[in-house]
């Protein structure tokens, strides 16, 4: 439904619930329990030109909204120390299942013995809420995706760029939620809190009053300003919140002040992927040619010594970098690696073929450190690091490709990053986050954050999917420029990519082949 059938909608349906009060009204036929929608309005005209109108407004709202503000921001803190670290959660859950779960008139009463009745409504505003954003700020940094974060400790990207571009981004949409219900609830609950300690220069207090003279027009005013007062703070917050966190959620937009305004108003308008050529979309479904024997030397792993094709000996020479002894791996009890052994030294490419499932990524995850072996031993040598390009993209999609780049630990100059993007073809999308590019133009972004990451180690996990041959060509020559002092390891079946890096490379060529121990996929 399009966003002006809404509003003509919605504008209907109150229509609609208007006309139902007024019908009930005329049924009832007493004023006094249910006065018309004509009776309350003006009762509501009367009240708002009261000289004493925004005092006791201006009272109310500083005592809820005082405290949701509180309840928020300590909300996020311990949120987010809980979804960092386990130790905080289970020290805080006694607390906040006994703010959650103890009835609000019980708080009030006790509070009575602690607090005077002006603050009712803030302590029982903050009390209502932070629950609410504790509850959505763990979850959401607790949600953060896994595997990019995972890609950021391969990258070694700093905590801050970690903390700022993608676990905040994970948290704000549950935090933005818990704030639009929070405060529904807090108004809700300070109100009720200030009606039954009657505190004074409040709306409580004044609906206290309405009831007490069973004044049902006054009662009836008094809670249409309340919905109105709410809901415009309501509105108002939320779009300072998405002010705030912009430079972290949606960077991007900052560039264009209409897609910035859509953007705070929480106006989503969708965006069509802008692809490549045609090659992009064909490349997802072009058919894998199996690596021919005759054309390859080959060893199993872990069965005995390799068989190593070399057309540049004195890089054998060279002291390896990583070296996996004995590796053996086990999913539900299945073993899916046994007795794997690699030896990876600068200047030498490995290929790692095999059947699907037969545990060629579980090998490069354990190279990478992201995953224990249950057997054998993993040697890397001292400050070593690694690049890599992960089946899959593993980018923060909210960010441009240039942005991405540059989150890496010493980073290159911006000039020789958008030189890069524009060699890798994608050149000219710094006003575009990640999400909106095609699935080709984000392989090619993951691949332009690995080439200039500083690295020994280079690990590509079928690196080209989404690539037609051109662009495979293309991310080959500049791997080569930019890692062929690396040790190299490199799943692909493709025949075609295997002899193009072969011819684009020379040196020193390893193969192994990691036979399937089982039938898991893993």
């Amino acid at each position: 439904m399009s966003r002006k059938k809404r509003t003509i909608g919605i504008a209907l349906s109150v229509f609609l619930w208007i006309g139902l009060w007024t019908y009930l009204a005329y049924r009832l036929n007493k004023p006094v329990l249910l006065p018309y929608p004509k009776a309350v309005a003006q009762t509501f005209l009367k009240m708002v030109k009261d000289r004493e109108f925004l005092r006791i407004v201006w009272g109310s709202f500083t005592h809820v909204t005082a405290g949701f503000l509180l309840a928020l921001l300590l909300g996020i803190v311990f949120g987010a120390l809980a979804g960092l670290f386990e130790t905080v959660e289970i020290l805080l859950i006694p607390g906040v299942k006994l703010v959650k779960t103890v009835p609000v008139v019980s708080f009030i009463i006790l509070l009575l013995f602690f607090v005077k009745p002006a603050v009712i409504g803030f302590v029982i505003s903050l009390l209502m809420v932070f629950p609410v954003v504790y509850e959505n700020m763990r979850k959401g940094i607790a949600g953060a995706d896994g595997k990019l974060l995972e890609a950021a400790k391969v990258f070694r990207i700093p905590f801050l760029n970690r903390l700022a571009y993608l676990i905040i981004p994970a948290a704000v949409p549950y935090t933005l939620a818990a704030s639009s219900a929070g405060l529904s609830l807090c108004w809700k609950a300070g109100i009720a809190a200030e009606l039954i300690a009657q505190s004074p220069n409040s709306i409580g207090h004044e609906l206290y009053y309405a009831k007490l003279y069973v004044d049902a027009e006054s009662v009836f005013a008094w809670t249409a300003i309340i919905i109105l007062v709410s809901v415009l703070f309501e509105k108002a917050f939320l779009i300072l919140f998405r002010l705030l966190t912009v430079p972290f959620t949606a960077p991007t937009v900052l560039r264009k002040r209409g897609r910035l305004l859509r953007y705070l108003l929480g106006i989503t308008k969708p965006k069509r992927a802008e692809g490549d050529t045609l090659e992009d979309a064909a490349a997802d479904s072009l058919t894998e040619n199996e690596m021919p024997d005759t054309t390859v030397a080959s060893e199993t792993v872990g069965q005995g010594p390799a068989n190593t094709e070399t057309t540049a000996p004195a890089e054998a020479c060279k002291a390896p970098v990583a070296v996996l002894s004995g590796i053996g791996k086990c999913y539900d009890g299945r073993k899916v690696l046994n007795d794997i052994n690699l030896s990876l030294v600068p200047g030498t490419v490995t290929v790692i073929s095999g059947p699907s499932g037969c545990g060629k990524t579980t090998l490069l995850r354990i190279l990478l450190g992201l995953t224990e072996p249950d057997e054998g031993s993993r040697e890397i040598g001292k400050d070593v690091r690694f690049a890599a390009v992960f089946q899959e993209n593993r980018l923060a999609e909210q960010l441009s490709a240039l942005k991405n780049m540059r989150l890496l630990p010493n980073p290159v100059g911006k000039q020789e990053a958008e030189t890069l993007l524009t060699e890798a073809g994608i050149g000219g999308t710094a006003g575009k986050p990640v999400s909106e590019f095609s699935g080709g133009m984000k392989r090619r972004a993951a691949w332009c954050r690995m080439l200039p990451a500083e690295s020994q180690i280079t690990v590509l996990d079928e690196p080209f999917t989404g690539l037609d041959d051109e662009k495979k060509d293309r991310m080959i020559r500049l791997l080569y420029r930019y890692k062929k002092d690396n040790a190299i390891v490199v799943v692909t079946h493709n025949a075609s990519e295997i002899t193009k890096i072969r011819e684009v490379f020379g040196g020193v060529f390893i193969f192994h082949t990691v036979e399937k121990e089982n039938n898991s996929e893993k």
